[in-house]
């Protein structure tokens, strides 16, 4: 069988038999759908955001239609890395595949307990990292060395959007074994019902043009194992990334109008159905 490695260099090394997974902050703690995919054909699952201390996350409304998508704020929401960890660890003990988790990057000693904790984890196979938006190159690589040095797994460093190129050379020189390109970008919209502006990260197909530049470029720059994200609704979408310079893809707002997409895609693009194609 064709394995995807994304971490060739770390010493315990994270394989994937398949390039599709969900993006952070789409699929629970991994337990949600469940019932609904067929796990064991992805190649990974990724939970969280998670932070060290629980988040209520934003007021309502959260949630905004948008041209061709959505506007989702949510604030960080969840319970903290303990609880997660008490609330899932038991599902992620029985997932048939890898299981990531993401931290969000909100400071470098937050990042280093969350990752800590994580470590002592054996179902977690990898940790991803979101970088702020508003980070620099120097936070960027001082976060991604927390991650690295506290995880004691590979690290993937998922790129803000509009930030990608900037911020990817840094993360790389810090020790990340992969890169996510990338987050969702930011957006601002009225909501009308709400009577006040709603500002979030944008979902929809819209996004998948942005991202694949994004990636395109990270590529250029850097030769770690490139993650891509951002609106991919069907097959080519992910094989556009995979051309691009992917070696795995995450699926994000799809997930929430088809599910069962997510396994669809995870079959087609199956590694011994690229090989056969090719």
């Amino acid at each position: 069988m064709t394995i995807i490695e994304l971490a060739p260099h770390h010493k315990v090394g994270l394989t994937l038999a398949n390039p599709i997974m969900p993006a952070a902050g789409c699929f629970g703690t991994g337990r949600e759908y469940a019932p609904l995919i067929d796990l064991a054909a992805l190649g990974a699952v990724v939970v969280g955001p998670v932070t060290g201390r629980p988040r209520r996350g934003s007021e309502p409304p959260r949630l905004l239609p948008v041209p061709s998508g959505v506007l989702l704020h949510t604030g960080l929401a969840n319970p903290g890395i303990s609880a997660l960890i008490r609330q899932a660890v038991r599902v992620w003990r029985s997932s048939p595949v890898p299981v990531i988790v993401h931290v969000a990057g909100t400071d470098t000693d937050e990042v280093a307990s969350c990752c800590e904790r994580l470590a002592a984890v054996e179902a977690v196979a990898g940790v991803e990292m979101g970088l702020p938006d508003a980070a620099t190159p120097e936070l960027a690589a001082d976060l991604t060395r927390a991650a690295c040095t506290s995880a004691n797994r590979p690290v993937l460093v998922r790129l803000p959007l509009a930030d990608a190129d900037r911020l990817c050379e840094a993360a790389a020189a810090a020790g990340a074994d992969a890169l996510t390109v990338a987050a969702p970008p930011r957006g601002t919209a009225w909501h009308p019902g709400a009577g006040r502006y709603i500002s979030g990260r944008l979902y929809g197909p819209f996004v998948l043009p942005l991202a694949l530049r994004a990636l395109r470029r990270v590529a250029e720059m850097v030769s770690l194992p490139l993650v891509g994200c951002g609106g991919i609704t069907a097959i080519e979408d992910a094989a556009a990334f995979l051309r691009a310079g992917a070696v795995a893809v995450q699926v994000d707002s799809a997930l929430w109008r088809d599910p069962s997409s997510l396994a669809r895609l995870a079959r087609a693009l199956a590694p011994e159905v690229l090989a056969s194609a090719d």
